[in-house]
């Protein structure tokens, strides 16, 4: 008898897809980390620059969820990066109120990079370039933050 291959779980259906999921556990890190240190901040430039890259991060995820569909199950061959960015975010929370801001956004600035790398290797194209609209505009929120931080005296 044949087996009906629409009820088999495929475990990555194609390279796109890991790629994917590895992106979205990177922005959804992202999202938790920016939302929950807007939360602890004192100043409005700070409170402004979390909230907004906050909501970047999970527009993004929402998009990559979206084109995943269904998240394949975890085979434990995920690559480390997303593991790794989790730990940073995390450390980067637990961090004293005045060094906190600075870490998260170093932080935000590796996730920009790793998820830039990892984009390059997605066959599709256009949906690339969609996820690079999106690095474009974290990371011009990100310069414009570290501009003003500077000029208002919040890092050296």
């Amino acid at each position: 008898m044949l087996k009906d291959h629409r009820t088999e779980k495929m475990l990555y259906p194609n390279r796109d897809s890991r790629i994917l999921c590895d992106m979205l556990s990177m922005c959804f890190d992202g999202f938790f980390a920016n939302s929950a240190l807007c939360g602890r901040v004192g100043n409005t430039l700070d409170k402004h620059v979390f909230k907004k890259v906050s909501s970047l991060y999970r527009r993004l995820a929402e998009r990559l969820l979206h084109s995943v569909g269904t998240l394949p199950e975890d085979t434990g061959t995920m690559n480390p990066e997303p593991g790794y960015i989790a730990t940073a975010y995390l450390s980067a929370l637990n961090a004293a109120d005045k060094h906190a801001s600075s870490r998260v956004m170093s932080v935000n600035w590796q996730v920009i990079k790793r998820i830039g790398k990892l984009v390059r290797e997605l066959d599709n194209k256009l949906f690339a370039s969609m996820i690079i609209d999106y690095l474009a505009c974290i990371q011009m929120v990100l310069d414009n933050a570290q501009k003003r931080r500077k000029a208002a005296k919040l890092v050296k």
